[in-house]
């Protein structure tokens, strides 16, 4: 079994539910008892908020890099980051680590092109959905276009899920205004959704609305459990 090098701390709440989900992968690969290989090196995501809101990437860069260099210095045999958002700079801290960065958008750009969907909108933080980096690789790795909501509605799914789910509030208006959201982008010929965001799984539900979702975190830790014990599912 592979060590599993996990990037955290982006925050605490999403990294916790990496280590969940990749023991309850591996234990569902080898039987009872089994847990995933991790290593954990968790950053303080203050000093990274802080940096952004400075404008300073070189900052942000060169928290995460030296990160995932002690992953690569502790053995870890590739890499695994718990947040969306950061991957807006997975091309900067790969080369870094000198060891394989699997990319979030990977394993859900492998299931929309199984389903053979051509569009699909994208939820998540504003940063996610103005980074452009579901989109490029969703069109390089299998020609998917990406929408995303227009700019009123990213700055509304953005207060979502900082100022309520992040928080653990689930208010029935923003349930409502998520749904109609939804409708929207379909009526924009979307035909499936990319959750990129681990918040908007409390929100969002495959029973409350008709259409394909694609949890972008359940995916990545899958992924990255393949990856681990190389098996050909998980």
């Amino acid at each position: 079994m592979k060590l599993i090098g996990l990037l955290g701390g982006l925050g605490w709440e999403s990294t916790s539910l990496y280590y969940r989900l990749l023991n309850e992968f591996t234990q569902r690969q080898l039987g009872e008892g089994h847990g995933a290989r991790i290593l954990l090196h968790s950053v303080d995501n203050g000093a990274i908020r802080e940096a952004i809101s400075q404008g300073n990437v070189d900052d942000v860069v060169s928290i995460l890099s030296d990160a995932v260099r002690s992953l690569k210095d502790g053995g870890a045999d590739f890499l695994v980051m718990a947040n969306n958002a950061m991957h807006r700079y997975a091309e900067q801290i790969e080369p870094a680590a000198g060891i394989e960065l699997l990319h979030i958008s990977d394993p859900t750009g492998s299931e929309v092109r199984q389903a053979g969907h051509r569009k699909v909108a994208l939820l998540g933080t504003r940063t996610t959905m103005e980074s452009g980096f579901y989109a490029e690789r969703l069109q390089a790795n299998g020609g998917t276009k990406v929408i995303a909501p227009e700019l009123s509605e990213r700055v509304e799914v953005d207060r979502v899920i900082f100022d309520e789910l992040a928080r653990g509030v689930m208010r029935t208006g923003s349930r409502e205004f998520m749904s109609e959201l939804i409708r929207k982008l379909c009526d924009r010929g979307a035909e499936a959704v990319v959750l990129g965001c681990s918040e908007l799984t409390t929100i969002i539900t495959p029973t409350r609305d008709a259409i394909q979702f694609y949890d972008t975190t359940r995916l990545h830790a899958k992924a990255a459990v393949k990856r681990a014990l190389e098996v050909t599912y998980a």
